[in-house]
């Protein structure tokens, strides 16, 4: 019976069949609508007899509840499952998925030929993120390759991968009639353990197949690929299982291509015969590429891994001597009392945060004490003036001897007060910071203005009523 869904149909009386978007040899990917949401979706319907066998009606519940444990694994590079069952009609195990815009990596690697080292490194980095959260669910893929792995685009048009098919392969590994070679495919990417039903599968099969995945992407076609052409599937299988042999940069120096020298290595690792020898995580194994291959290094977190072909910038810190000012990004100079930079002047490398470049003549702390300085001196020197005027006028209006005595009243009191502000300025002056000291005879000179404007209009003298002369 033909598996093949008809367009328009109803499929398990929630999904409108609406075009088919891929098929291969486990089943179809589909384009349906939900019925009460009207949201589309991927749904993808595998063949029935994959899950037959001896225990066909607990291998189907297994199924179920693979789905389940995957689906709850939370990461932005792993598909979002939104429902998993068996067709009580057509007895097919489906998968309905998000609906992706994009391509797989299988497809783009066909379009392209080969994919540029950086965009590789997003890649992988991106699948090992996803990878690093299911291996602590306990949970193995077991069939990463480029198929399995989905190219999107974010709103900013930066690459997104998504990782498809989670929890099925182990299922479908432990089915009887599915572990043919013919149902599973060519093994390109398989561990050498996963050819032993009796091994304990773990993470390192998924490690193992990043690496192989890796070389895939940087020569455009898999390590294993020779062997398949001559020998068939099982003569691969028969070398697969003792693991890569050949250096993968002569393998592929064979294809025209060459790799960093750093990559043998690395491959060699990733790719060892005991699952023991290979890296402990899979994002550690992909740090280990980009090392390998000359790129920046990877960050941890998933944003960072967008931006990994530009260069990273220098953190940049405020002055912590500068208090709330207007700021702008200076490149590093001497430090000068004034900095114009012009606007075409290329950027450097190193960048600190400095005050805008406006002219400064002195330290702010030092003007201000100078500034306090002035204020004290005036105000004595205008208190001394209005003394020394006071003494004056009461001398006069006492009838005390004229000129004479005012004056030298008014002389002692200025020359009182003057030694007095003299005292002061010198305390100021010892208080302030010894950076810049302020002028010691500012104050004594900026007193000559207001003596003179005082002197220009004096008391008028007495003058003594004229004597009578008389003769003897």
């Amino acid at each position: 019976m033909s598996s093949r869904l008809t367009i328009g149909t109803i499929f398990a009386e929630r999904y409108r069949v609406e075009r088919c978007l891929a098929q291969g040899g486990m089943g179809e990917v589909y384009e349906v609508v939900h019925l009460e949401t009207e949201r589309r979706r991927a749904l993808k319907v595998m063949h029935a007899h994959v899950l037959m066998g001896d225990d066909s009606s607990g291998l189907r519940e297994r199924f179920r509840r693979e789905a389940r444990v995957a689906a709850h694994v939370e990461s932005e590079f792993i598909v979002d499952v939104f429902d998993a069952g068996i067709d009580e009609a057509t007895g097919q195990p489906f998968l309905v998925m998000e609906l992706l815009r994009g391509e797989e990596l299988g497809l783009r690697l066909k379009r392209l030929g080969r994919i540029p080292p950086v965009e590789a490194a997003i890649y992988l980095h991106q699948t090992a993120l996803a990878l690093d959260k299911t291996h602590k669910a306990s949970i193995v893929h077991r069939d990463i390759k480029p198929g399995n792995i989905f190219v999107t685009e974010r709103e900013d048009g930066q690459p997104w991968i998504k990782v498809l098919d989670f929890g099925i392969a182990k299922i479908v590994a432990e089915s009887t009639a599915a572990s043919s070679t013919q149902a599973l495919g060519t093994p390109l990417y398989m561990a050498p353990e996963q050819f032993d039903p009796h091994a304990r599968i773990t993470a390192a099969a998924d490690i193992y197949a990043l690496g192989m995945v890796a070389y895939t992407l940087l020569t455009g076609r898999p390590y294993w690929a020779p062997e398949a052409r001559a020998g068939g599937v099982f003569a691969l299988a028969s070398i697969a299982i003792q693991g890569p042999q050949e250096p993968a940069s002569i393998r592929a120096a064979a294809r025209g291509v060459t790799l960093p020298p750093g990559f043998d290595a690395w491959f060699a690792r990733v790719t060892a015969r005991d699952p023991s020898h290979r890296h402990e995580s899979a994002t550690e194994a992909v740090r280990a590429f980009a090392v390998a291959l000359g790129i920046a290094p990877l960050a941890s977190s998933p944003a960072s891994a967008r931006n990994l072909a530009a260069p990273v910038a220098p953190r940049l810190a405020p002055d912590p001597t500068m208090t709330s000012q207007l700021v702008t990004v200076h490149p590093v100079l001497p430090e000068t009392t004034s900095t114009l930079v012009a606007p075409s002047q290329p950027a450097l490398t190193g960048a600190t945060i400095r005050p805008a470049s406006f002219p400064t003549l002195s330290r702010p702390e030092v003007a201000s004490g100078r500034d306090r300085t002035r204020t004290i001196v005036g105000a004595a020197l205008v208190l001394s003036l209005g003394i020394a005027i006071g003494l004056a006028g009461n001398a006069l209006r006492a009838g005390a001897p004229g000129p004479p005595r005012a004056s030298s009243a008014a002389t002692s009191s200025a020359s009182a007060v003057a030694v007095s502000v003299d005292s002061a300025v010198a305390a100021i002056t010892a208080s302030a910071p010894p950076a810049i000291a302020p002028p010691q005879t500012s104050a004594l000179a900026s007193a000559a203005p207001f003596a003179s404007a005082e002197r220009t209009k004096p008391a008028p003298p007495r003058i003594p009523p004229p004597r009578k002369y008389t003769r003897d």
